[in-house]
């Protein structure tokens, strides 16, 4: 089973090695990977040709933003599974392996664990991915890093909307949920860079989310009823713990 990776850079001259390094020392054989250069003015494209050979396929282009990266790295890839790592996050050597694990068990899409880090490398805060509708209307649940997808469901629902500066990944995995996809938990590990455009405008890209779920056709009927079993399974869970003593 192919796996594409695709990496959307510009301007990252001082961290895309560690990231190219993370996907090309995967212990998961059979991947293709796709760097998309966003025309970088600094350095940063050169570093990614001296990759040449070993990684896939690079392009260094003008694009329109995130969205559209990630949908010229999706006409692109070939793999049976997509992951997106964008430049300066990382995976852990067996974060591919055992997404697919996970993937071979029927899931359309599945989230891992993602360690968010200072530019400098030092954790700074752990998320153990979880999902319900609930949760992910929050503004909770997994980071993109960790997460993979069938090629099928991208066949199925389409690749991101370019009309969205920040909840790109938010309408995508909503129409998703709409679809009727099935997710599921994998222990693939990432990290993160703190510090990237929704971080920083965590409020407009809250918004821009909540617009997502809206126009997506995700009701506030069916958010209502994931808040209700989450808070079930959550009793339940501590029940038994109960019980356990």
């Amino acid at each position: 089973m192919k796996v594409s990776i695709i990496t959307i850079v510009r301007n990252a001259e001082s961290y895309i090695d560690r990231t190219i390094e993370s996907v090309l020392a995967q212990t998961y054989p059979e991947i293709e990977y796709v760097i998309i250069d966003g025309a970088s003015t600094d350095g940063t494209f050169a570093k990614v040709q001296r990759y040449h050979g070993r990684v896939t396929r690079m392009v260094s282009e003008p694009d329109a933003g995130i969205a559209d990266a990630w949908n010229k790295g999706l006409g692109l890839s070939t793999g049976h599974v997509v992951g997106l790592l964008n430049a300066g996050d990382e995976y852990a050597r067996d974060a591919v392996e055992k997404a697919v694990t996970s993937i071979k068990l029927g899931h359309d899409f599945v989230y891992g664990d993602t360690d968010l880090v200072s530019d400098n490398g030092e954790v700074l805060r752990s998320n153990r991915g979880r999902f319900s509708l609930w949760y992910y209307s929050a503004g909770y649940g997994f980071y993109h890093p960790s997460c993979f997808a069938t090629r099928a469901l991208y066949d199925r629902i389409g690749g991101f909307d370019v009309r969205y500066r920040y909840a790109m990944d938010s309408d995508w995995i909503a129409r998703a949920v709409v679809a009727g996809a099935s997710f599921g938990h994998s222990s693939a590990k990432a990290r993160m860079v703190d510090g990237g455009v929704s971080v920083k405008s965590r409020f407009l890209a809250y918004g821009e989310h909540l617009q997502a779920l809206e126009r997506a056709g995700v009701s506030f009927g069916a958010i209502y009823g994931s808040m209700l079993m989450t808070g079930l399974r959550g009793l339940v869970r501590n029940g038994v713990r109960g019980l356990r003593g």
